[in-house]
């Protein structure tokens, strides 16, 4: 019968040992799922962040961007055209100078 009480007792001691573990585990699983809790609330405010505030701040530099890029194209295209004409009015003024030259030597000679 000896045997049998210590077997009981080992087997009670076991018992008891499990029934904490059991306990242990079930705290920190709740503390886990609490985090995990947590953790989506911050995910959600996060999403919430990204949708109302970042994503509209960026098509908003990118228009801004887009807007830039135009000006630039139209600032560059009348850069273009006024070069063009500079180069006709060199081209008429050279011209213009060889005919006063041109001119001058005629009425020299005429002279």
């Amino acid at each position: 019968m000896d045997d049998n009480n210590e077997v009981f007792e080992l087997l009670n001691k076991m018992y008891s040992e499990i029934q904490g573990i059991k306990s242990d585990f079930s705290v920190r699983l709740d503390k886990i799922e609490s985090r995990f809790d947590d953790l989506g609330h911050k995910v959600d405010k996060t999403n919430i962040i990204i949708e109302n505030d970042i994503k509209p701040r960026g098509k908003a530099l990118f228009d801004g961007y887009k807007q830039n890029t135009e000006a630039i194209n139209i600032f560059n295209n009348k850069i273009e055209a006024l070069q063009n004409e500079i180069s006709n009015l060199t081209i008429r003024t050279v011209k213009n100078e060889n005919n006063i030259i041109h001119y001058s030597k005629s009425m020299e000679q005429n002279i």
